[in-house]
C-alpha cells in the first residue's frame, strides 16, 4: 500500500524546495507528492497515513568510498590487533583468534590479522623472527596501519614462492635487513603476490559477509554506495547476495584493473580479464552495478614509507607512481570510450596533477565523456583545484579518521584534504567512509562534523555536507534524476535521524533511527541488537 507521512521535519536537498512536511511513497517504491502536511492530507484517501510527529527526515546517504567485502572480512574472520599493539601482544592476540575462529579451515589455516604500527617495534622496523618463533609453519599476515603494506613471516613467504633475498618489483619494495635479507614487512606492489596467492574465503562466507556489510551501511543510513575494490571474488557474493536475500542498498563497484596489495588480491592478469565488459556486465543487477572501475596511482603520504607520489621544483615524480604512465593513459581511454567512469586513488600533489594531465588530454579527443573521479585528493596544488570543474572530474574524499589527531594537517602536511578550495572553483564533491582503513563502522557523521568546524581551512556549511552525501554522491555515479533528493518520481531512499542535521548544535554523534530502502524499512535503530556502534565518534 502507499503510504503518507505528515508532520515531519523533511530536509529534501531539493533546491527548488529544500524543505516540506510531509510526502507520498508509493507501493513500487518512489516518492510521489511532496508538500505540507494539508497538501498532502488532501491527497491520502485509501492511503496509510504516518504522523511523524516532527521527525527530521532526509535522503538516504550515498558513500562515495567502501571496501564493503574487505571491512566486513576483516571484522568477521581476522584478528583484531591495534594500532598500539607490540610484538608480545600481537603474538599473544594471533594465538587467541587461531584457537578460537571457526573460518580458519576455509584459506588452508592462514592467520591475517590487523593492524600493526611501525611505531611500535624496535627501530621503527618490524622483523619477522618474532612471528617465526611463535608460529613456525603456519603463514601469518598482518596488515600494516595505512592498509597499503603488510608484514608476513616465513611461512607465508615460502607459501607464494618468495625466496630469501627477492628483487623489488616495479611500484613497491621489501624492507631489508642490514645484511639485505628481507624483514618481512613488504610495501606497496610488493605485497601484491602475497594477498592474490593467499587462499581466499569461500561463496559462502563472502556472501555472509558482504551481508554484514550491507546491513551496517543500512545502520549508518547509507543506501547508495560507491565499492572501491571490486574484485572476481566480490562479484561472485554480490550476485549470491541478490539472488538469495536481495541487496539493500545500490552498490556501484568499481572494478579494480591495477591495484596494490589487499585492494586487489588479483594478479593484473586477473584483474583485466574480469573488468573486461562482456565478462563484467553478467554480473550486473537490480541493485548491483559493476560496469565502474578503479585504480591506484600512488600510495599514502603517512610514516614511515610515504608512498604518494609528490612534485619535486613543481615537476611529477614519476618514480612514485605505482602505474607505468602508458599504462594509465590506455586504460582510462579504453574505459572513456565504453562509457565507465574511473575512480584513481590519488594522495600526493604529483599524482592529482598526472592524472588531471591524462583527463585533459582526453577530454580533447572525447569532450562528451563519462564523469570521472579523483579519490582522497589529500594535497591537491591550488592551480590543480581549478581543472577539476571544466575537466568534469569528482573530487571525492574520505572523512572516517579525520578526528584523529595522528591525521591531521598539524601532524602531518600532507593530509591537507582542499575541500574549500575545491568548492571555490566548483568541483562536484563527495564524501565515502573509506571503511576498512582503521574504524569499526562507516560511520559518517564524525568526519562530516570535522570539516564544518573552520579548522584547517574546512568551514563547509552543513548544506553543503549534506549535499556531499546526497545529491552530489548522484550526480557522481549518473543517478541524479532518480536519486539523491526527496522528490516527486525518485526512489523512495531516505532515513530518520535523532537531529536536524542542518540546525543541531553539533553532528558528530548523530543516530539513525530508521533508514528506508525504496519505500521498505531496513533498519531499526529500536530493534538493532548493534546499536551500540551508534553515535560513537
Amino acid at each position: 500500500m502507499s503510504r503518507a507521512y505528515i508532520n515531519a521535519n523533511v530536509y529534501t536537498v531539493d533546491d527548488k524546495r529544500s524543505t516540506a512536511e510531509a510526502f507520498i511513497v508509493t507501493e513500487d517504491g518512489f516518492f510521489g507528492e511532496v508538500g505540507t502536511t494539508r497538501e498532502i492530507l488532501g491527497l491520502a484517501e485509501g492511503l496509510e497515513v504516518i504522523d511523524l510527529k516532527g521527525q527530521f527526515v532526509m535522503p538516504g546517504i550515498h558513500d562515495a568510498h567502501c571496501h564493503l567485502l574487505m571491512a566486513s572480512q576483516e571484522k568477521l574472520f581476522e584478528a583484531k590487533l591495534g594500532t598500539t599493539t607490540g610484538p608480545e601482544e600481537i603474538v599473544e592476540r594471533l594465538k587467541e583468534h587461531r584457537d578460537g575462529c571457526k573460518h580458519l579451515d576455509a584459506v588452508s589455516n592462514w592467520l591475517v590479522g590487523n593492524f600493526y604500527h611501525y611505531a611500535n617495534f624496535k627501530d621503527g622496523k618490524p622483523d619477522r623472527k618474532f612471528l617465526d618463533d611463535a608460529f613456525g609453519d603456519q603463514p601469518v599476515v598482518i596488515r600494516e596501519y595505512t592498509t597499503h603494506n603488510i608484514f608476513v613471516n616465513t611461512a607465508a613467504l615460502r607459501a607464494v614462492g618468495y625466496d630469501e633475498n627477492p628483487e623489488d618489483p616495479p611500484g613497491g619494495y621489501f624492507v631489508r635487513r642490514e645484511d639485505g635479507s628481507i624483514t618481512g614487512e613488504l610495501v606497496e606492489m610488493a605485497a601484491s603476490k602475497i594477498f592474490y596467492s593467499m587462499p581466499k574465503y569461500n561463496l559462502k562466507y563472502n556472501t555472509e559477509a558482504l551481508e554484514y556489510g550491507v546491513n551496517m551501511l543500512n545502520r549508518f543510513g547509507v543506501t547508495s554506495v560507491q565499492e572501491a575494490s571490486c574484485n572476481t571474488v566480490y562479484l561472485d557474493a554480490a550476485r549470491e547476495l541478490e539472488k538469495t536475500k536481495g541487496l539493500t542498498l545500490n552498490v556501484s563497484a568499481h572494478v579494480v584493473w591495477y591495484g596494490a596489495g589487499a585492494f586487489s588480491a588479483e594478479s593484473i592478469g586477473n584483474l583485466h580479464h574480469t573488468v573486461y565488459k562482456p565478462n563484467v556486465e553478467k554480473f550486473k543487477t537490480k541493485h548491483f552495478d559493476p560496469l565502474f572501475t578503479k585504480c591506484w596511482l600512488d600510495g599514502v603520504p603517512w610514516l614511515p614509507h610515504e608512498t604518494h607520489c609528490s612534485l619535486k621544483e613543481d615537476e611529477i615524480d614519476f618514480s612514485k607512481l605505482l602505474i607505468p604512465p602508458e599504462t594509465f593513459k590506455k586504460g582510462i581511454e579504453k574505459f572513456d570510450a565504453e562509457g565507465r567512469t574511473c575512480k584513481v586513488h590519488v594522495c600526493g600533489q604529483g599524482s592529482a596533477r598526472f592524472a588531471l594531465d591524462c583527463f585533459e588530454e582526453l577530454r580533447k579527443k572525447r569532450p562528451n565523456g563519462p564523469r570521472h573521479e579523483l579519490a582522497h585528493n589529500m594535497d591537491v596544488t591550488v592551480e590543480d583545484c581549478k581543472r577539476y570543474k571544466d575537466l568534469n572530474i569528482t573530487a571525492e574524499m574520505s572523512p572516517a579518521i579525520w578526528q584523529d589527531p595522528e591525521f591531521q594537517p598539524e601532524v602531518n602536511p600532507k593530509s591537507v584534504y582542499p575541500f574549500n578550495t575545491l568548492k571555490d572553483h566548483g568541483a562536484l564533491l563527495t564524501i565515502g567512509s573509506d571503511w576498512v582503513f582503521a574504524p569499526d563502522t562507516p560511520n559518517i557523521f564524525p568526519g562530516l562534523q570535522a570539516i564544518t568546524e573552520n579548522k584547517h581551512g574546512w568551514n563547509l556549511t552543513r548544506k553543503d555536507v549534506i549535499d556531499m552525501i546526497t545529491i552530489n554522491g548522484a550526480y557522481a555515479i549518473g543517478k541524479e534524476k532518480i536519486d539523491g533528493s526527496i522528490e516527486k518520481g525518485k526512489l523512495a531512499n531516505f532515513i530518520f535521524l535523532d537531529r536536524d542535521l542542518i540546525n543541531a548544535p553539533t553532528i558528530s554523534d548523530t543516530i539513525v533511527l530508521k533508514t528506508f530502502f525504496e519505500g521498505k524499512q531496513v533498519y531499526d535503530y529500536d530493534t538493532d541488537e548493534l546499536k551500540h556502534f551508534q553515535g560513537g565518534i
